[in-house]
């Protein structure tokens, strides 16, 4: 529950944080000759930002101790007659 308190918190906080970018790069100046460079830009954050919230979620997952860290196909008992 806390994890995805936290989430919300973040996703508060980087919403308010794009609209401060979006009113302090507002200017009568920008047309659509920029618009390239703002989707761009949009998406080199939206990468370096999932990146950083995937990095955050394995370290949080390697912290966990209960968690299986090796998986077998293989049963462990005694393998049967080869015929």
């Amino acid at each position: 529950m806390f994890h995805l308190i936290m989430g919300i918190f973040i996703a508060v906080k980087a919403q308010a944080l794009i609209y401060a970018v979006v009113v302090l790069s507002d200017c009568d100046e920008c047309g659509f000759n920029d618009l390239g460079k703002l989707l761009f830009g949009g998406l080199a954050l939206a990468l370096l930002v999932g990146v950083g919230i995937s990095i955050l979620v394995w370290k949080l997952k390697a912290r966990d101790g209960s968690a299986t860290s090796f998986v077998s196909i293989h049963s462990a008992g005694k393998p049967k007659d080869a015929r």
